[in-house]
């Protein structure tokens, strides 16, 4: 097994046993602090609660209070919805209890411990302030989730029966009423109080920073690799469940909301949170379904609509309703995340999909506590060991990515050097067929030398010795030696790599007109040789060349065949142009049946044109034919 394999699955162990082990030691701690905040009797001061009444009143003088119309609390914690419905103002709460003290112990204290007040409350000791919330009125603190204890001092009770007011302030969104109320010994109540700190503070708070990191970490992730389509979802979950948090821990107002309109916020975020837990966990397992995902963002736009935009009567209900829905989405993804799972054969899927199974009982659990505030919620203990866990299950996936990209990279370097290796064999196979390529291209360029030099003064010299019937030695050897130098010139300059350019198109030209006037004189063909003094552009060796070429052809092909007396010569220059303009007034021919019947000085001309990307023209008819080559110099050189 590879190293860092070892080390992932070494990591993944520790991990699963650390958060075991924190799993264990708060249910532990929950239940020794449920077994310790057991009431016990007093050996010496004793605390007893005897009734508890709550009546509807908006007074804030207690002592105008009504004396009639108190109903009895059987039971606290005690909520309105159930006696009086969406009612949404204020009401009061009398706590008559008994303090029982020997003579010796009078100045012992009693410690009240009150688990939550829903919304905000203000609360008197025997008629006398002892605390409230800040805002009594809309904008309203939030004391829902906040747990207090007060020392009664032994000087403000009394022997026998002591009676404890509470005004509890709420809204028709959320189940007010009042928590459940401890009195006792201090430090029996101390760690009642504690317990509930951790349930209701401590437990959410360290819940909050974890979403919040996590929800961070996996959206600095998906910016850095779009790709990562589930860090950007679990990044997503994290921030809302984060803001979820803290709009429901906050205590005080936030930006002044009233606290209908903070509880839409928290619902809405909350919908949206669920449906992003669900496109997450899809995507960790590579997985789309479109037709379900656009359910659930349809359903999760009308819900966020409808809450921002339906009349406030119809609020509660509502957001009852949303809640309930996203809770049974949560589940339904649980449920069947293990299917999903397994089709995927990924194995941080399967860790997700046991942490899910999991969650079904606790989210239960607490879905049935927030909808009836009885009993006790069970995501504070485990939402901090969840996000760590869900945090591991995404490092887990960046290690397998990575793992994944290392033996990429060991691939694509090994197919590197192979297709580095083929290029090379192909690259010299290239070279072989260029060298190849370059000798036949040699050849042919020879062949066309060869046809348009030598053949012409074969030509040349064969209608010289047609015309005279006894040729002198010296004639002989005269035409001898101009055959000879025409075969040198085409071995030594059929390549222009080291011809020599001439200084001015006379001197170019000289050769030419040396031989060709007088084949002129022969036939009795009068020629005008019309040429500048100097070069404006200096051409290059091989457009001389090629120029010698095309117009030795030329000229030999009026003497063979145009049967003309008049024969016209010029090279000119314009700004682009080196242009070569041969005309005489023979016969003519048609240039397309020529060209048609592959006369080899023509395709020759034309290819040597070419080559230099030049134009090549050609206008005959009756008295009169027109060549006209024009070789640009920018491309030609």
């Amino acid at each position: 097994m590879p190293k860092d394999q070892r080390n992932i699955k070494c990591s993944l162990y520790h991990w699963m046993i650390y958060i075991s082990f924190i799993t264990l030691s708060l249910f532990v701690v929950k239940h020794a602090h449920a077994n310790d905040a057991t009431p016990q009797k007093n050996s010496h001061c004793q605390a007893l609660i005897s009734s508890v009444q709550v009546i509807k009143s908006n007074v804030d003088n207690i002592r105008a209070l009504p004396k009639s119309g108190w109903v009895n609390v059987i039971t606290l914690p005690d909520y309105w919805d159930k006696r009086w419905g969406e009612y949404s103002t204020s009401a009061w709460y009398k706590i008559n209890w008994q303090y029982q003290c020997p003579t010796k112990q009078n100045d012992m204290p009693i410690t009240l411990v009150i688990q939550n007040i829903n919304m905000a409350g203000e609360i008197y000791l025997n008629h006398e302030f002892l605390w409230k919330d800040q805002n009594l009125t809309e904008p309203l603190s939030r004391s829902w989730y906040t747990p207090r204890y007060w020392v009664l001092p032994a000087s403000s009770l009394k022997q026998g029966t002591n009676h404890l007011w509470i005004k509890v302030i709420g809204t028709s969104t959320q189940k007010s009423g009042l928590g459940q109320i401890f009195l006792g010994e201090h430090s029996q109540m101390k760690k009642i109080y504690d317990r509930n700190l951790l349930e209701k503070r401590i437990s959410p708070v360290l819940s909050f920073i974890i979403n919040f990191i996590m929800g961070i970490f996996c959206l600095m992730v998906w910016a850095v690799n779009p790709t990562e389509k589930a860090f950007k979802w679990f990044g997503f979950v994290g921030i809302g469940w984060m803001i979820y948090v803290w709009g429901m821990m906050r205590q005080e107002p936030i930006f002044g909301l009233s606290s209908i309109n903070l509880d839409r916020i928290c619902i809405a975020i909350f919908c949206f949170s669920t449906i992003s837990g669900c496109i997450a966990a899809w995507r960790l397992a590579n997985k789309k379904f479109p037709y379900i995902e656009s359910f659930l963002f349809i359903f999760c736009g009308l819900a966020i609509f409808c809450i921002f935009f339906l009349p406030e009567q119809y609020t509660p209900k509502l957001l009852n309703f949303i809640f309930v829905s996203c809770v049974i989405i949560f589940l339904l993804k649980c449920l069947s995340y293990p299917f999903i799972a397994y089709q995927s054969k990924l194995k941080e899927t399967y860790v997700l999909a046991v942490q899910y199974l999991i969650f079904i009982p606790i989210v239960v659990n607490d879905a049935i506590y927030i909808m009836t505030l009885k009993g006790h919620i069970l995501s504070p203990y485990t939402s901090p060991i969840g996000t760590l866990l869900i945090g591991f299950i995404l490092a887990f996936r960046l290690a397998n990515n990575a793992k994944s990209i290392a033996h990429f990279n060991q691939t694509l370097e090994k197919r590197i050097i192979q297709a580095k290796n083929e290029l090379l064999n192909s690259l010299n196979n290239q070279h072989q067929l260029a060298l190849e390529n370059a000798k036949l291209q040699e050849r042919i360029n020879l062949s066309h030398d060869l046809h348009d030099g030598l053949g012409g003064s074969i030509s040349r010299s064969m209608m010289l010795l047609e015309n005279h019937d006894h040729i002198e030695k010296k004639q002989m050897l005269s035409i001898l030696k101009l055959l000879r130098n025409d075969l040198r010139q085409t071995i030594d300059f059929g390549s222009s790599l080291n011809a020599k350019v001439p200084l001015n198109p006379v001197q170019w030209v000289a050769p030419l007109r040396h031989r060709f006037v007088q084949m002129f004189e022969e036939f009795a063909i009068q020629s005008k040789w019309m040429l500048a003094e100097s070069w404006q552009t200096q051409p290059t060796a091989l457009q001389c060349l090629t120029m010698a070429r095309i117009a030795e052809e030329a000229l030999t092909n009026i003497i063979k065949h145009s049967r003309a007396s008049q024969v016209e010569f010029s090279l000119t220059e314009n700004e682009q142009f080196l242009i070569l303009k041969i005309s005489d007034n023979g016969i003519g021919f048609d240039p397309a049946q020529v060209e048609a019947g592959l006369h080899v000085g023509l395709h020759s001309m034309q290819q040597r044109v070419k080559r230099l990307g030049g134009l090549f023209e050609i206008d005959s008819k009756t008295n009169q034919t027109v060549l006209k080559v024009s070789i640009p110099f920018t491309l030609a050189t």
